[in-house]
């Protein structure tokens, strides 16, 4: 009944949440599901204090078999998830992630993946899985290829323009 209450809505489309099985080999190793957070205002309202980015999606994920943690799949799914996202909402600015503090693997995780601790805390949720403290994390979407860029390094004030143009 537990994972019926939690899942159901989203696989009956009552809820917005895209739920997703992760395959190696045809086989089901882990579950991924992402949502934007405009579609739920109580957990957007729950990492106001992270100063996350509003306009962006969450995620949530895991590798099940014990046997596969450990071996870099968890950046490689996330990577590759965060750009089907970015693909799927052309508009959202950021992807944000809460972890459970203890959880180290799965920060490391998304450190590997170029998400970056933006908070650690105890959030205020309603979801008793969000009870222990977490850290939030965030990737912010890249620049579009092709356009010009300049980056301005805040210690050194130095600044980088590129250019997806090659020289003459």
């Amino acid at each position: 009944m537990a994972v019926e209450q939690r899942y159901g809505p989203a696989v009956d489309g009552r809820d917005p949440t895209e739920l997703f099985v992760v395959e190696r080999d045809g086989d089901p190793i882990g579950f991924i599901q992402r949502y934007l957070l405009d579609d739920n205002p109580e957990w957007q309202n729950s990492l106001t204090v992270a100063k996350s980015p509003s306009n962006g999606a969450g995620m949530d994920y895991f590798i099940g078999p014990e046997s596969l943690v450990g071996h870099g799949l968890g950046p490689e799914i996330i990577d590759r998830f965060v750009e089907d996202t970015w693909n799927r909402y052309p508009t959202i600015t950021a992807v944000v992630v809460s972890v459970p503090q203890d959880n180290a693997r799965s920060w490391r995780a998304l450190e590997k993946a170029s998400f970056r601790r933006i908070w650690s805390g105890t959030l205020v949720s309603d979801d008793p899985t969000d009870a222990d403290p977490s850290h939030v994390y965030v990737i912010d979407r890249p620049p579009p290829v092709g356009e010009m860029d300049k980056i301005r390094s805040p210690e050194t004030n130095a600044s980088i323009t590129s250019s997806a143009a090659g020289p003459d």
